[in-house]
Formats: C-alpha cells, sequence, structure tokens
C-alpha cells in the first residue's frame, strides 16, 4: 500500500512539474522571440508606447508572486512525499503540508487570472490554458481535507476502550 501511494504521488509531482514545464517549452520559441525583441528595444532605449511598460510591469508582478507560489508549492508536496517514505503517513503534519501545496496552486492560478486578464482579452482562453492546473490545486485540497478527516477519525478511535 505504501508503494502504491508512493507512486501516485511522485506521478502527481511528475505532472505538477508537466504543468509548469509543458507551457514554457510549448511557447519556448515565442518567448525567445519577444525577449530578443525586448533586448533589441532596450539596446535603442527607446520605449515605443505607455502599453509596453505596462506591459512589462504587468509580467513583473505577475511572474514573481507565481513562481515564489509554485516553489512553495512543490517544496511542501516533496516534504509530503519524505513524510510518506519515511512511513509517517496519518499524522498531522501532512496536513498543512497538502494545504499549503493546493493553496498555493490556487493562489498563484488566481493571482495569475487577475493580472493576465487584461493580456489574455479573454476568461474562457484562460480557463482552457490553466484547467489542468486549476483541478490539480482542488484535488491536493480535497486530499488535504481527507487527510484531515481520517486524523480525526483515527484520534477518536485511539480515545475510544
Amino acid at each position: 500500500m505504501k508503494k502504491y501511494l508512493n507512486i501516485l504521488c511522485v506521478l502527481m509531482l511528475v505532472l505538477m512539474a508537466v504543468d509548469i514545464v509543458m507551457p514554457l517549452v510549448m511557447d519556448g520559441k515565442e518567448m525567445a522571440q519577444a525577449f530578443n525583441e525586448g533586448r533589441q528595444a532596450a539596446n535603442q532605449r527607446v520605449v515605443e508606447s505607455p502599453n509596453d511598460i505596462f506591459g512589462i510591469v504587468l509580467m513583473v508582478f505577475t511572474g514573481i508572486p507565481v513562481a515564489i507560489l509554485v516553489v512553495v508549492s512543490f517544496v511542501n508536496f516533496i516534504k509530503f512525499i519524505l513524510n510518506v517514505n519515511n512511513d509517517k503517513v496519518f499524522v498531522w503534519e501532512n496536513v498543512p503540508l497538502l494545504r499549503w501545496s493546493g493553496r498555493g496552486m490556487l493562489i498563484g492560478l488566481i493571482w495569475l487570472f487577475v493580472f493576465s486578464l487584461p493580456m489574455q482579452g479573454s476568461i474562457g482562453k484562460f480557463f482552457y490554458d490553466y484547467t489542468d492546473s486549476l483541478i490539480l490545486s482542488v484535488f491536493i485540497l480535497i486530499v488535504a481535507e481527507v487527510f484531515a478527516i481520517g486524523m480525526k477519525i483515527k484520534e477518536e478511535q485511539d480515545l475510544t476502550i
């Protein structure tokens, strides 16, 4: 049973990583082209319009907090996997790890939604791009609550004679 749980946890971690890496790989050519255009504009020291500055500031304010939240989610999920490997499956320490992992992803998605909506222009495109991340974060939160309920039931059972 522990081996199966470990396999599922590693699979979940791989899916979280793929969810972050694949958009970067798929949009790599466009990102490289935009980077080169930005570098050329910086070399010319000419800003073409206030919208360019707004777009750059918006990308910075969107990217940094989302990156921090994603790193926090990964670290907490890795700590959870390490706890499972150390035979600490149903302990209270795992509940906050799972909650922060799910919350970090969910808050990151909300932050990304709020700040990228003006650039994307449509709510449908955002949900099309990030539905899998949303499902994954909600699933991790559900698992955290299942762990919390299981721990409460275990404590109640330990108290009965």
